[in-house]
């Protein structure tokens, strides 16, 4: 063993190297690590039982406190290593688990044996191949085994603003999930602290648990915990060649996450988003290219609020045996429930079916899949007396059909269409034909990994402005859309950088380049209340980013630090500055990434010689009417009420005083009033409908 010594120049600490060979020294010498300091484990292979370490010297914002191999895949842990951490700012890698047991233990764990949380931490470039709990089979892609009565979880996150990326997952046929994110509270409907984890950049290969449930891939909360707002990212992964049992690869059990730009290859099942209300699912590709069937599907819907667009689904075979009968593997299935999430908080509908509700399905290309249809409205595989799904958009969607149907819509489903184009040899198999249109959809060679839509989806889109806040103004492979948006994921002609295409094993996973797209600044807005701006932005990709400073200036040449605001894998920003008054107020934005490397937005301008206008609305939430009380307004200024997609449904003049507006012809839900002066938006107030 070689310990590189700390070394000490006045006040100053420089960061320690250590190398160590025994399982008592690396324990020790991570317990001690300063922030800087890094613990390589010498190359060889060892079995070391469990490994639990803690530290309690990091801080999210300083240096990494690294836990690395030697070289990449040089050191292996077999038999029954498995590995427990805490700590603030960790950062493991190189590592290979291959061939070993760890019975019920987790085989890397986000917390120590103390139960106590890691938090900022990062496991990258680790690699975990054929270490289930069933010591005695192995796996040979043929279904075949079942892998033992024990249950373990490769990877368990716990704690907050935690990261897995570049890792590989190989070969696991035991139940219970490969990986799972926990939370700190199991008491429904209570709120458990958010997580902002993120899992990147991952390949899952020959995932095989013959077994039913607590079979799939990634798991993102639990039914206890399902109502908590976790905003986790799960984004350029790649699932391939899984032969699985459970129909979810992914099982969403937690509230407002984001799921984007991931690749689904070959692999049985699909993305779920089981319990927990208003995700985001975008940008990715579910394709099938094996001649046998695997059972796969693209999408499934449950409970409230949930957004599906710029989803590319291919050849998908999951409901092959059912020509016209719906069946719960479809390219995109929304789900009837027990009740409805808004209805009820009772425990016992916590592990139950919440019918789907206010959800968005638009822009998603569906080509060359089999089964009962492409979209279904109300899954009827379970009791007919289920509650539907309720407020459903399907907009602007590209559906070809080899086999089945277009559309499904169960009995008692409401829902609106617009800009629909499909093909299928059974038709679109709905009662009614608005916002469906039948056309003869003739698909071109594969570019950038997909198949090219025909020329007949370009500028065809219904209503693009409605939906330009949704898709950011970008489509599944993020190139810019045109000003009237093509029908489906892809924009013909849309123009800008591409920053996602279907995944293949040489971009993710142990020993990848680490390469992230950088981040995409899409809007940066500013808005005057009396004396106090709100600077709003709205980003996409932040794969790299670490964190934005805010930056103000008076006269727009020399500027000074307001604050910071760290990278939480958002989509939407605000920050709060009171300017005291000035005339004029500058403000800008510096992108920091992790590496250091940092670029600045424009500047925008904030003039303050003019009194704002200001309203306030009451009640909010609202069971059927809302008071609006004005001040500083300019004649004829008028409010419009839109949905979350910006689409428009109520507008009326206000004056100043008191103003009385009627809602009562809007359903349960999220709404927006803007404001508008001399035909310009000046604000935007949020509010809810409940009754």
């Amino acid at each position: 063993m070689v310990i590189l010594g700390t070394l000490v120049y006045g006040n100053v600490l420089l960061a320690a190297n250590y190398i160590v060979s025994t399982k008592s020294t690396l324990i020790s010498k991570m317990k001690a690590a300063n922030p800087g300091d890094t613990v390589t484990v010498a190359n060889g292979t060892y079995s070391w039982g469990q490994v639990s370490i803690t530290n309690t010297n990091g801080n999210s914002t300083g240096a990494w406190i690294v836990l690395m191999a030697q070289t990449f895949n040089g050191v292996v842990f077999e038999d029954s290593t498995y590995l427990q951490f805490s700590g603030t700012h960790i950062l493991i890698s190189g590592f290979r688990f291959a061939n070993g047991n760890s019975q019920a233990n987790n085989v890397i764990q986000f917390r120590d044996k103390s139960g106590t949380f890691a938090n900022y931490c990062r496991l990258t470039n680790i690699t975990i191949d054929n270490y289930n709990s069933d010591s005695t089979g192995s796996y040979n892609n043929t279904g075949s085994k079942n892998g033992g009565d024990i249950l373990n979880e490769w990877v368990a996150i716990y704690g907050v603003h935690n990261r897995v990326d570049h890792c590989t997952f190989i070969n696991k046929f035991n139940g219970s999930p490969t990986m799972v994110i926990w939370y700190d509270s199991t008491n429904y409907p209570a709120k458990s602290t958010p997580t902002y984890d993120r899992i990147d950049s991952n390949y899952f290969k020959l995932h095989g648990y013959q077994g039913a449930n607590e079979g799939e891939v990634i798991r993102v909360g639990t039914s206890e915990n399902s109502r908590t707002s976790a905003y986790n990212v799960i984004e350029y992964n790649l699932f391939e060649d899984g032969v699985q049992i459970d129909p979810e690869i992914i099982s969403n059990k937690s509230a407002f996450n984001t799921y984007r730009y991931n690749t689904f290859r070959n692999h049985a099942g699909g993305l779920t988003l089981r319990e927990g209300r208003y995700c985001s699912v975008y940008g990715n590709f579910f394709i099938k290219t094996t001649t046998p069937q695997s059972t796969q599907y693209g999408i499934r819907v449950i409970d409230k609020g949930h957004k599906v667009f710029n989803n590319y689904l291919e050849n998908l075979d999951g409901n092959a045996s059912n020509s016209l009968t719906t069946n719960l593997r479809c390219p995109i299935i929304l789900y009837n429930g027990v009740t409805y999430s808004s209805d009820t908080t009772d425990p016992y509908y916590a592990n139950l079916y919440f019918a789907a509700d206010s959800a968005i399905i638009a822009f998603n290309t569906i080509v060359n899949c089999v089964g009962g249809a492409g979209i279904v409205l109300g899954f009827n595989g379970k009791d007919s007396s289920f509650y539907k799904p309720q407020g459903i958009l399907v907009a602007n969607n590209l559906i070809e059909m080899s086999k089945g149907q277009a559309a499904y819509a169960d009995t008692g489903v409401t829902f609106s269409a617009e800009g629909n184009m499909y093909k299928a040899p059974h038709g679109l198999g709905l009662t009614t034909s608005t916002g469906f249109t039948s056309e003869t959809l003739t698909f071109g060679a594969r570019v950038n990994g997909i198949l090219q839509p025909p020329s007949i989806v370009q500028d065809a889109a219904v209503n693009t402005s409605n939906y330009v806040s949704l898709l950011n103004g970008l489509d599944v492979l993020g190139k810019n859309r045109s000003p009237i948006y093509d029908v489906g994921a892809e924009e013909l002609n849309g123009t800008g950088n591409i920053i996602a295409y279907p995944l293949d094993s040489t971009l993710v996973g142990a020993g990848t380049p680490l390469q992230s797209v950088p981040v995409r600044l899409i809007s940066f807005t500013a808005s005057l209340r009396n004396a106090t701006t709100d600077l709003k932005w709205t980003v996409a990709n932040e794969t790299s980013l670490k964190q934005y400073q805010i930056e103000y200036s008076t006269d727009g040449i020399s500027f000074k630090e307001l604050g910071n605001i760290l990278a939480t894998n958002q989509s939407i920003y605000n920050y709060e500055y009171n300017t005291g008054g000035s005339p004029k107020n500058y403000f800008r934005l510096k992108l920091i990434n992790e590496d250091g490397s940092f670029v600045y937005s424009s500047a925008i301008v904030i003039d303050e010689q003019a009194d704002a206008a200001i309203i306030r609305l009451y009640p909010n939430p609202s069971t059927g009417n809302i008071n609006i009380n004005a001040t500083n307004i300019k004649p004829n200024t008028f409010i419009v009420i839109t949905d979350y997609t910006g689409r428009i449904l109520k507008q009326s003049t206000i004056a100043a005083g008191l103003n009385n507006i009627n809602v009562n012809g809007l359903g349960n839900g999220m709404y927006l009033i803007q404001m508008k002066e001399e035909g310009k938006t000046v604000s935007n107030y949020p509010f809810i409908i409940s009754r």
